[in-house]
């Protein structure tokens, strides 16, 4: 079983039990949800590859970073830190029998909305190394100041990335992947909506960079080009992406 902790500098704000999947983000449809302009809408994923957790940076703003280092795809293993903005995430990996330790540690409190209260020794523990954690990501911050607005320029001058519907059931024809991360799946707030009962809430994400355009598979079955991907996939022009049914050209327009 995964665990990671949400924390801020010397608070412990919530933790979360990662199954196969979740996601990062701002955005309200993210599994871990982090209010903070530091942060992008989605911001990275996490997928179980192999029974290892995989962390994988989704082309956001300021970085994803694991031990104070800045990643794109990093395996995780127990006691790793995950920095996302201001906030860190610390993984803990444990047996069955070490995660039910861990929920008879939690004092049940009323009325605790976001906040989980874990036993003295283990917040003692763990806000000590959040509190080097913070001092080291703020310096970092401090020589990312200028990030958001070069990649804000660099996207205004690079082409304008199109997903044209081939086949399949869509709301429309033609999407632009205008913003900095745009998602395929279920779920309401996604670019491309999936049609169906069995259709993944997250599918897809396709990041914007100087570069152009990387798909980052979340779920489901996604081929692109005949190859089923279950990664990143850096997209060239006429790419055919089939996203668990719906079939997708990608092009490229000035």
């Amino acid at each position: 079983m995964a665990r990671l902790t949400l924390q801020l500098q010397d608070r412990v704000l919530k933790e979360y039990v990662i199954g196969s999947m979740a996601t990062i983000g701002r955005q309200g449809d993210n599994t871990i949800v982090i209010d903070s302009p530091a942060v992008s809408s989605h911001h990275a994923s996490l997928v179980n590859d192999g029974g290892l957790l995989a962390v994988e940076d989704l082309q956001s703003t300021n970085g994803t970073f694991v031990n104070g280092v800045r990643v794109s795809r990093k395996i995780l293993k127990h006691g790793d830190v995950l920095q996302v903005g201001k906030h860190s995430l610390m993984l803990d990996q444990m047996s069955e029998s070490e995660a039910q330790r861990v929920e008879d540690a939690v004092e049940p409190t009323p009325n605790q909305g976001e906040t989980v209260f874990i036993d003295k020794r283990t917040l003692v523990a763990r806000l000590m190394q959040s509190e080097t954690e913070a001092r080291k990501y703020d310096a970092l911050l401090a020589r990312l100041t200028d990030v958001e607005t070069a990649a804000r320029r660099a996207t205004t001058e690079a082409q304008t990335g199109v997903l044209r519907v081939i086949a399949g059931r869509a709301d429309q024809t033609v999407y632009r992947l205008d913003a900095q991360t745009s998602m395929i799946g279920k779920r309401p707030s996604c670019l491309v909506r999936l049609r169906g009962w069995f259709k993944p809430q997250l599918a897809l994400a396709i990041s914007r960079n100087r570069q152009g355009y990387v798909a980052t598979w979340l779920g489901g079955a996604i081929i692109i080009d005949n190859k089923p991907i279950n990664g990143r996939h850096e997209l060239k022009n006429g790419d055919l992406i089939d996203a668990c049914g719906l079939l997708l050209e990608f092009n490229l327009e000035k």
